[in-house]
């Protein structure tokens, strides 16, 4: 019995090594797996990083079309030819040549320019500039004027620009299809853009070629540049391959950035109609719903329908940051819009909530201020005036806010639509207020 016993024993502490050998050794072969794996991700890494650098230097090495623009006509008139008309026309192959090859050192360069020129006049400037309305001037706003018939009977006004505030055009964007140029001094329509086959989703109206250039956006998957004065169609754009939801003009003003549901973002060259640089991330889970370049224009931000924010950088085309402030997955942001200032940004989402943030912190910090609508409405819009003192919020009414005590507060509200706001603009010194509705109206107060 003993005997056995021992037996019994000796088996099981033979067993017992054996499975030690086998889970030793699995552990070593486990070990040198992850040690491939590492060593191989850290050789990806760097061949890409390679390859990412070749590629910006081959890019340097592009003619430059400024560069080439500067040096003909100099070439022609010390030879004696013509500097006049043919030149010109040389000038303008040129240019449109070096937008079909992207992102060239000349775009990138005058990205750059632009953003150091404002960005040192921006630091210059303090307090408010002489005849900006007050708080309590605001809150005596009231309807002022209202239009109506600027597209069909039976289709809201989904999208607004102003342009240029000091103008009396406004343009808009409709579930008809259509676009408005409007001349709000005169009360009158004075052109019409047709040619997208479903709804306009964003306008842009050029704030210094006014009614000369602009530019929309449409669920069909195109963006379309117009002359307004005239509703000519110049370029339609069909790079995305789904429903095109934003537009935001570049401060260079030759250049316009487009969002889509296909996850994807597109640069484009406004005078050509080309895409310069078409991109998206792989973390980018959701369709984008709206967007909007910082003031210095080496950034921008865009809105997910996941309720996600997301900042890339324009020059190297890569995703920067990635936010999720607003609560809920299932709803989109819906738009947004930076102080003029570039320190902050303000998010409105379909979740009845609008999100401030401070681009000057870092992670959770980033997040400021929230607003929630006291109706639970979605929030369509959200505009900063240009000077940065004033929000307005676009829902179910028109309302204002403005900085104060080192805190937003609440200032007035506008109720004067009988269905929901889609569009809220402010006019020079915030000295009017621009609204558009479902409810077929644009409405001005002061």
């Amino acid at each position: 019995m003993i005997k056995l016993f021992q037996d019994e024993w000796d088996a099981s502490v033979l067993e017992t090594y054996k499975l030690r050998e086998y889970v030793h050794k699995l552990r070593q072969e486990l070990s040198h797996t992850v040690y491939q794996h590492d060593a191989a991700c850290r050789v990806i890494a760097r061949l890409t990083r390679e390859r990412d650098e070749a590629r910006a230097a081959l890019g340097m090495l592009k003619p430059s079309a400024a560069a080439m623009a500067v040096e003909q006509p100099a070439a022609a008139a010390a030879a004696g030819g013509p500097a006049d008309g043919s030149a010109m026309e040389t000038d303008d192959a040129a240019a449109a040549e070096a937008e079909d090859d992207g992102m060239t050192a000349a775009v990138l360069s005058k990205i750059t320019s632009t953003s150091k020129t404002l960005s040192k006049a921006r630091k210059k400037r303090v307090g408010k500039p002489e005849g900006m309305a007050t708080a309590e001037e605001i809150k005596g706003y009231a309807e002022a004027s209202s239009f109506s018939g600027l597209h069909s009977a039976s289709s809201g006004v989904t999208c607004m620009s102003v342009g240029n505030p000091n103008d009396s055009f406004i343009m808009t964007g409709s579930s008809d299809k259509t676009a408005t140029l409007f001349d709000t001094a005169a009360g009158k329509v004075v052109g019409k853009m047709k040619g997208h086959k479903k709804k306009v989703t964003g306008v842009i109206l050029h704030p210094a070629e006014g009614a000369d250039t602009g530019i929309t956006c449409s669920a069909d998957k195109t963006v379309k540049i117009w002359q307004p004065s005239t509703g000519e169609c110049r370029h339609t754009i069909s790079t995305h391959t789904d429903a095109v939801t934003g537009i935001s003009l570049h401060p260079v003003q030759d250049y316009f950035l487009s969002v889509s549901a296909d996850k994807h973002w597109g640069f484009n060259a406004l005078t050509t109609g080309k895409t310069l640089a078409y991109c998206t991330d792989s973390n980018i889970t959701a369709g984008y719903s709206c967007t909007e370049i910082h003031p210095d224009g080496k950034i921008f931000a865009a809105g997910t329908t996941d309720n996600k924010i997301h900042i890339w950088d324009i020059k190297n085309q890569k995703l920067q940051l990635s936010l999720a402030g607003h609560a809920d997955e299932k709803a989109a942001v819906t738009s947004m819009s930076f102080s003029e200032n570039g320190y902050y940004f303000a998010t409105a989402s379909a979740d009845a909530t609008v999100k401030l943030w401070d681009l000057r912190k870092a992670g959770a910090d980033m997040s400021i201020h929230t607003i929630k609508m006291d109706d639970d409405a979605k929030v369509n819009d959200v505009a900063f005036d240009h000077t940065g003192n004033y929000l307005a919020l676009a829902s179910s009414t028109v309302q204002v806010y403005t900085y104060a005590a080192k805190k937003w507060e609440h200032v007035h509200t506008l109720a004067a639509h009988a269905k929901a706001v889609t569009a809220v603009a402010f006019g020079p010194n915030a000295k009017t207020i621009y609204s558009a509705s479902m409810d077929r109206f644009v409405k001005l107060y002061q």
